[in-house]
């Protein structure tokens, strides 16, 4: 696996030279020998939409993955300017990116930082020049705690902003609700629209952003937005214990309405399991997390998922607890993810509770991952293949099951050939350009890891990544 370590460095060391051009920030959109933003923005392939996309741009979100494996490789391979260079990303990003009017930043599915203008990107205004209205905040995955530790190092301040500016995620109206979108620059409540959009798991991202933010500066108002999005979602389940896709969709909505969620279930579950162990765990409020994601988690169970047919629910009717979409193993489009998404969230709540259910399901998809090779026909983004990658390494990881990690290999060695045609990785099959949005941190980190695992199970110092949840 050593080549393959290799290949990542240098994909890495390429990325490094062009931040060093832009501040430390990673630019999104590249030629694949890692010398130069492109001057127009390709065709979006199937499934991407232009308005998540960050041209021109740099996005925190999309890179988390990159710079965890910077500071893993950093340590690794004895590489100070691998971790130097995360460090100064992270710190121009903090300090220059992260002072906005609300205090939430310039990331995530719609927004970014234009290396251009030195200002916010409004993913939406590129893909519509003529739209009205500003750059949105959207949190697209959740915001790993080793991320708000480094923030948290290079501007304190920053941190507790963007916990009080999650505040304008709620709407406007009675009763209380919530929408995943807030405007970046403009204080004010989001209006509210003839649909919720409030989405369960980024519930679960908010929480955990606001324990570590009452961690650090332990305010009233931070607990009780804590306390206020643990009882949102709460009296809204079905008799499953299941939670719809968005609380509120006119009935004429065929794509929302009376639909369930099991895969956004169970990233609320695991979010309040990761935000309970950060805090007293003899406290009430860490009890009702771990009580209530302990609902959440039978609830996942109790749709319709065929393990043995390799059918894993995504969404499904809550009238009838069919299945009304389930994932692929390859080829995620947009808001259709990836199998290995949800496994690598039921991983991380095994490693939380135990439920050998849990493990189980992790396992299933897993098989398909070792038993279905990529579609010739279909742009699989990179994502769908790190992530893919990252569930055999995890499940090697956790069980110490030998053919996980050689399962793995084989896996890596592939997607190497796959994606790697010159010195960074395609932002997917068959395409010739490097995109951030599409996950190509995901396929570094995932590469890393195998590799990494590979030498040493215990002296692995790269750990899973379970932020696509």
């Amino acid at each position: 696996m050593e080549h393959i370590l290799e290949r990542v460095e240098d994909a890495l060391g390429a990325l490094v030279r062009l931040a060093d051009k832009h501040e430390g920030l990673i630019p999104s959109i590249l030629d694949l020998d890692g010398t130069q933003m492109l001057q127009e923005m390709p065709a979006a392939i199937e499934g991407q939409r232009d308005g998540d996309r960050a041209f021109r741009g740099s996005n925190t979100i999309h890179d988390e993955a990159t710079l965890a494996t910077l500071y893993a490789l950093a340590l690794a391979r004895g590489r100070d300017d691998l971790r130097g260079a995360a460090d100064r990303y992270l710190q121009r990003f903090a300090t220059h990116c992260a002072v906005t009017p609300t205090g939430l930043f310039p990331w995530g599915e719609h927004a970014f930082w234009d290396l251009d203008a030195d200002s916010i990107g409004d993913s939406h205004k590129r893909r519509d020049p003529s739209r009205a209205g500003s750059a949105i905040h959207d949190h697209l995955r959740a915001t790993p705690f080793w991320l708000w530790e480094k923030l948290q190092q290079f501007n304190p301040s920053c941190v507790q902003a963007f916990a009080d500016g999650l505040q304008y995620h709620w709407t406007q109206g009675e009763p209380a609700e919530y929408i995943r979108h807030a405007t970046i620059e403009t204080r004010q409540l989001h209006p509210r629209g003839d649909r919720s959009c409030d989405f369960p798991r980024h519930g679960g991202f908010f929480i955990c952003d606001w324990v570590f933010a009452y961690q650090t500066q332990p305010r009233a108002e931070t607990l009780h937005q804590i306390e206020s999005m643990l009882d949102y979602w709460w009296s809204k389940r079905d008799e499953r214990g299941l939670l719809q896709i968005e609380s509120r969709t006119p009935e004429q909505n065929d794509r929302f309405h009376d639909v369930n969620a099991p895969a956004q279930t169970l990233s609320l579950a695991v979010s309040l399991l990761e935000a309970a162990a950060r805090l007293d765990s003899t406290t009430d409020l860490a009890r009702r997390m771990r009580s209530r994601a302990s609902v959440y988690i039978d609830a996942f169970f109790a749709a319709p998922h065929d393990l043995d047919a390799g059918v894993f629910v995504i969404l499904s009717k809550r009238s009838t607890n069919e299945v009304f979409q389930s994932m692929p193993v390859w080829g995620s489009v947009y808001g259709v993810w990836p199998a290995s998404y949800v496994a690598l969230t039921a991983l991380l709540g095994f490693r939380h509770t135990q439920d050998e259910r849990l493990l189980d399901w992790a396992r299933s998809v897993g098989k398909c991952y070792v038993a279905e090779p990529l579609p010739g026909h279909v742009n699989v983004p990179a994502m769908d293949a790190g992530l893919g990658l990252g569930l055999l390494s995890d499940l090697y990881d956790q069980t110490g099951e030998p053919s996980w990690i050689e399962s793995a290999q084989r896996l890596a060695v592939n997607l190497v050939d796959i994606y790697f045609e010159r010195v960074l990785p395609a932002g997917a099959s068959g395409i010739n350009w490097y995109e951030s949005q599409m996950g190509p941190g995901f396929l570094l980190h995932g590469l890393a890891r195998t590799a990494l695992l590979s030498r040493s199970r215990q002296g692995c110092v790269l750990a899973a990544d379970y932020t696509a949840r």
